[in-house]
């Protein structure tokens, strides 16, 4: 069984909070300060509790829609085949979430125009819009 260091992440979390937010635009992929989180919800790894996730929409300059990666190849709803530069993960769908752009790190990768909107339609087909 897994235990979650959420006093390690508390520690972090004041760092992360601290930081100034970043310039960020949909399709990059990113590293992130995903945190360590309650239940279900995917948590960041390592030390410093992170992960990549790519980021879907800006909204405004300080916070950010994404989609976090994981190297689980699921094949099941929720879970989206992702290729970039030479890795294939899997977007989490049904992760996704708006996060304050003061969670972002370097940016790892950016993506076309066509992969972005390829992936903003199997989230709208996903989420029934």
């Amino acid at each position: 069984m897994h235990i979650k260091d959420f006093n390690a992440w508390n520690e972090d979390k004041k760092a992360v909070d601290a930081r100034n937010s970043v310039r960020v635009r949909a399709g990059e992929v990113r590293w992130l300060s995903m945190g360590v989180n309650v239940g279900s919800e995917i948590d960041g790894k390592g030390a410093r509790f992170t992960r990549p996730a790519l980021i879907v929409h800006c909204i405004g300059d300080k916070l950010a829609l994404i989609l976090p990666l994981t190297t689980s190849d699921k094949r099941i709803p929720g879970y989206l085949p992702f290729e970039w530069k030479d890795r294939r993960d899997n977007l989490c769908l049904h992760q996704m979430k708006i996060v304050s752009t003061k969670r972002l790190l370097n940016r790892v990768a950016k993506v076309s125009d066509a992969k972005l909107k390829t992936v903003k339609n199997a989230i709208a087909k996903f989420y029934d819009l």
